[in-house]
C-alpha cells in the first residue's frame, strides 16, 4: 500500500514540476549598475518561459520580492534567442550569456508588448505573467520548442545601463515545455488505476 502511494505521489509530483518556475533568484541580487528604486517589485525571485504546442503559444510568468501592480516604472524584459544572429549587449555589466532578437516586455501598469504587438498582462501579487500567441515571436531558425530566454527587471525612470535591476538566470536557457493534452489524460488514467488496486487490496484485507 506504501508504495502505491509512493507512486502516486511521483506520478502527480511530475505532473507539478510541469507549471513550476524554471529558474529561481536569489533575494536583493541587485546590479551593481542599478541606479532605479529599491522597491521589491525590482527584486526578481523567479521566472519561467514555458511553450505550449497544443495551443501554439508562449507563458511568460515571473515574481518579484514584493507587490508589482502600479509600482512607477517597473518592467520586466524576457530576451529570447530565436535563432539566427542576436544581441549580447550587457557583457560590460559581466552577463555575456544574454543573448536575445526577439523581446517581451510586461508592465506594473498590466500593459505588455510582443515585439510591437500589444499583449495582455495579468498581475497578482508579486506575480506578472502573459499567454503570448507565437505568431507574435516569429522564428529566425529555431523551433519554437528551443528557444531559448532570460528575463531583467528595469527601472523605465532610469537610462542606459543604470536601469538594469535583476536577471534571472544570468544565461539564457531553454523554454519549459508543457505537457500536451494526451500527457495529462495518461497521468489522469494512472492515478486512477492505482486507486483502484489500492482500493482492492483494502477490500481483501
Amino acid at each position: 500500500m506504501k508504495k502505491l502511494l509512493l507512486k502516486a505521489l511521483t506520478v502527480a509530483g511530475l505532473a507539478a514540476a510541469a507549471n513550476a518556475h524554471a529558474v529561481t533568484d536569489v533575494t536583493g541580487d541587485f546590479l551593481s549598475v542599478y541606479t532605479g528604486s529599491q522597491n521589491a517589485a525590482f527584486d526578481v525571485l523567479s521566472a519561467d518561459v514555458a511553450y505550449n504546442p497544443g495551443t501554439n503559444a508562449f507563458t511568460f510568468r515571473t515574481t518579484t520580492a514584493g507587490p508589482i501592480a502600479g509600482v512607477a516604472g517597473a518592467a520586466y524584459v524576457f530576451g529570447l534567442d530565436v535563432g539566427g544572429s542576436n544581441n549580447a549587449p550587457f557583457a560590460s555589466v559581466g552577463l555575456p550569456g544574454v543573448t536575445f532578437n526577439s523581446t517581451v516586455i510586461l508592465r506594473s501598469d498590466g500593459t505588455g508588448v510582443a515585439g510591437a504587438n500589444a499583449v495582455t498582462t495579468h498581475i497578482v501579487g508579486n506575480e506578472i505573467f502573459s499567454t503570448v500567441s507565437a505568431s507574435l515571436l516569429p522564428s529566425k531558425g529555431l523551433a519554437f520548442k528551443d528557444y531559448t530566454w532570460t528575463v531583467w527587471s528595469i527601472d523605465s525612470n532610469v537610462s542606459g545601463l543604470g536601469r538594469l535591476a535583476d536577471f534571472a538566470p544570468n544565461a539564457n536557457i531553454t523554454v519549459s515545455a508543457v505537457p500536451e493534452a494526451d500527457t495529462y489524460a495518461m497521468l489522469a488514467a494512472g492515478l486512477g488505476m492505482l486507486g483502484m488496486v489500492a482500493r482492492r487490496r483494502t477490500r481483501k484485507q
